[in-house]
């Protein structure tokens, strides 16, 4: 897609330019629309060979590269989510719909929401009464979902404007691979950006409760217990133990063999094998120790 080509208000091209994704800076897709607030990520650009075109302010057009396209905003956020939403409710930029596909040995409840469109559903997987398995989403086999549970619901992305809240449609997916089983009541959100998703390792069981944000990444035969939180764009390595009622804090990265007790608050990485407990959570070990001496 041209620049020009996008319609909507106070944008200026001053270099025509292609895109064929968007997202943001740090992200690696093919011929990537981006934008820029402030100096201090102009070299990321040059780092970055696959973002094609960028949304800035005027100030900040002599720091750019001369071989991308570039168009202007007085407010590039603001702009570059409404172009997202744009591109979401007005073009097929992110893809065109297709039937939804349930492989022939799954077997779906009577009472099951299944979308019409942009589901594929592989063998053998269950989906239980009143479960609900919304557009751009992916089980593939021996999938367990559970009563009431909800898959690829709209992700929680608004942002601030002045005095005015913008909301961030989501058109990304849910791919949930082998052998997941989420419980009932559980929530995972959609990713923001098409060709995203919010991912789910195989042979990861997750228990009844629990809310997986837009964007994570979680990996395999993890275990997440009863109303566990696991906020937006958060990266869970493999083998990873989430205690009941914990909560991992956005963007955070918590490594492989990682365990995490029951209510811990977690505003930090955590190592992998680390294990930590509180709010805010530290070293498991460090925290025992403390309740110790204050007892």
């Amino acid at each position: 897609m041209k620049l020009s080509e996008i319609n909507v208000d106070a944008i200026e091209v001053i270099a025509e330019g292609e895109f064929e994704s968007i997202g943001n800076i740090t992200q690696n897709k093919l011929k990537q629309l981006s934008f820029i607030e402030n100096e201090k990520y102009i070299s990321i650009i040059p780092l970055n060979s696959s973002i094609s075109c960028i949304l800035t302010n005027k100030e900040l057009i002599p720091f750019l590269p001369g071989d991308i396209g570039i168009i202007i905003s007085d407010d590039p956020k603001k702009s570059f989510y409404q172009i997202h939403n744009y591109l979401a409710r007005k073009t097929n930029f992110y893809g065109s719909p297709f039937d939804t596909i349930i492989g022939g040995s799954a077997k779906v409840h009577p009472s099951a929401h299944i979308a019409e469109n942009n589901v594929h559903i592989g063998e053998r997987c269950h989906v239980g009464p009143n479960a609900t398995i919304l557009e751009n989403t992916v089980l593939e086999n021996d999938v367990i979902i559970r009563a009431g549970s909800v898959i690829g619901t709209e992700g929680f992305r608004f942002e601030r404007i002045g005095k005015e809240i913008l909301p961030v449609y989501h058109v990304g997916g849910v791919l949930i691979h082998n052998r997941v089983e989420i419980q009932a009541n559980a929530c995972v959100a959609n990713a923001k950006f098409g060709g995203d998703f919010t991912e789910i390792g195989e042979d990861t069981k997750i228990d009844n409760l629990v809310h997986i944000a837009h964007n994570v990444v979680i990996g395999k035969r993890c275990l997440i217990a009863a109303s566990a939180i696991v906020a937006g764009s958060a990266i869970i390595g493999n083998d990873v133990w989430i205690g009941p009622n914990a909560c991992i804090s956005n963007k955070l990265t918590i490594g492989d063999g990682a365990y995490i007790t029951m209510g811990s608050v977690v505003t930090k990485n955590v190592s992998s094998s680390q294990k930590v407990t509180g709010n805010f959570a530290i070293d498991h070990e460090k925290f025992i120790e403390f309740i110790k001496k204050i007892s």
